[in-house]
């Protein structure tokens, strides 16, 4: 639990950072698994995903500054040896600071034996000093990001309505995968996996997606329920419900945060799954992708092949 090179790819990395006020920075010191320098072109795929955000989410998030009697201290899990531990994240860095807007992620590759072919979500952190320091750490100057728990870990009063976070951990499946990194989906076909289309949606769970107190908030029964998206069926690990569909400049497709991902298909972030994360708090600019015909239409024109594996 979350920049393509040619064509519309390009076109994307470099006329939308006039819109960006986030900053997404990939750390690949926990990398022992070598699944990014192995694969260089998986690092663009990477940066790529990575301004869907940076594009569309305009809040300004504040610096998180340690010094003196003020430490806060990152835990995650570590994407080369224990992605599927939340509880004990394993990796703890202590007097950490992070400037303004800026999200920091830990990549790497990790052998999945499921038929997993990625992980990712936001990671915790612990905070001494000053009341007011530990709040600004914590909630980035964006009001309420957590619920109240008790001692049993029951939520107490559910006051999150917004999200922040300095940044977490992401893992991708680094043996077993046929991955295609390219940049436009022309070359992608059915006995190969998309890297972009996981990384997009691995990215969206650290930003929230199915891991926010505030995304739990609008669960009612086995649905999401917000004012953008609407009520929208859910599965039991808090993925959209498979076939659930949005739109892409007015292109229906199934939309990203369903759980799985067939071989050969190519997914974009649609309008349904930036509506959910409007929900719980991020601001989204109005301006759609900005993506080419030709890039939408090579995507989604290789949807639904035979081999379907698991997002998480």
């Amino acid at each position: 639990m979350k920049r393509t090179l040619l064509a519309g790819g390009l076109l994307l990395a470099t006329t939308s950072h006039a819109l960006a006020n986030i900053d997404i920075q990939f750390d690949f010191s926990y990398d022992t698994t070598h699944f990014f320098s192995s694969n260089p072109d998986s690092i663009a795929a990477l940066n790529a995903a990575a301004s869907i955000f940076e594009t569309r989410f305009q809040d300004n998030l504040a610096a998180i500054v340690s010094s003196g009697s003020n430490d806060f201290s990152l835990n995650f899990f570590n994407p080369s040896s224990s992605p599927y531990d939340f509880d004990d994240p394993g990796i703890t860095l202590g007097r950490q600071s992070i400037a303004a807007n800026v999200i920091r992620i830990y990549a790497g590759g990790y052998d999945f034996t499921n038929g997993v072919l990625g992980v990712g979500g936001p990671g915790g952190y612990a905070c001494s000093g000053s009341f007011a320091f530990c709040g600004t750490a914590v909630d980035r100057g964006q009001g309420e990001t957590q619920n109240t728990y008790g001692n049993d870990g029951t939520v107490v009063s559910a006051d999150a309505i917004d999200f922040a976070t300095w940044g977490g951990s992401i893992s991708f499946d680094s043996s077993g995968t046929n991955w295609y990194f390219g940049a436009s989906s022309a070359g992608l076909n059915a006995s190969s996996y998309d890297f972009y289309s996981v990384a997009v949606h691995e990215l969206a769970h650290v930003l929230g997606f199915a891991t926010a107190d505030s995304f739990y908030n609008r669960i009612l029964g086995n649905s999401f329920v917000g004012p953008t998206a609407g009520m929208v069926a859910l599965t039991g690990d808090g993925h959209w419900a498979d076939g659930t569909l949005g739109t892409v400049d007015g292109i229906v497709q199934e939309a990203s945060m369903t759980a799985t991902l067939a071989s050969g298909q190519r997914k974009y972030f649609t309008d349904l799954d930036f509506a959910a994360m409007q929900d719980i708090g991020w601001q989204v600019a109005a301006v759609p992708e900005i993506e080419t015909w030709a890039m939408l239409l090579a995507g989604i024109g290789l949807v639904g092949f035979a081999t379907r594996r698991r997002l998480h």
